[in-house]
C-alpha cells in the first residue's frame, strides 16, 4: 500500500482510503476559484461564467477593461 496526498489540504492516506480520484473527504472535492474581478473565492459549480462570483462583478470587470468607450459622454453633452 502506498501513501499518498489530498490534492486540496496535502494531508497523507493510504490509497484505498483516498475518495474521488485523489481527495481525502468530500469537503476537500469541492473546488474553489478565485473571482477575476474582486478576487473572493467561489465554489466553481455556483459561479458565473467559469470566472466570477456574480454577475455584477462580470459586468465590472467587463466595464473596467474598455474604460476608453465607457467614459465618453457625448450623449450627455448633447442634450444640455
Amino acid at each position: 500500500m502506498a501513501y499518498l496526498r489530498c490534492r486540496n489540504c496535502g494531508r497523507y492516506l493510504l490509497s484505498v482510503d483516498m475518495i474521488a480520484q485523489g481527495y481525502c473527504c468530500d469537503e476537500c472535492t469541492e473546488v474553489f476559484r478565485a473571482c477575476t474581478n474582486c478576487g473572493g473565492y467561489f465554489r466553481t459549480d455556483m459561479g458565473y461564467g467559469e470566472q466570477y462570483c456574480r454577475p455584477d462583478c462580470a459586468i465590472q470587470y467587463k466595464m473596467s477593461r474598455f474604460v476608453e468607450a465607457t467614459t465618453t459622454n457625448k450623449l450627455a453633452e448633447e442634450l444640455t
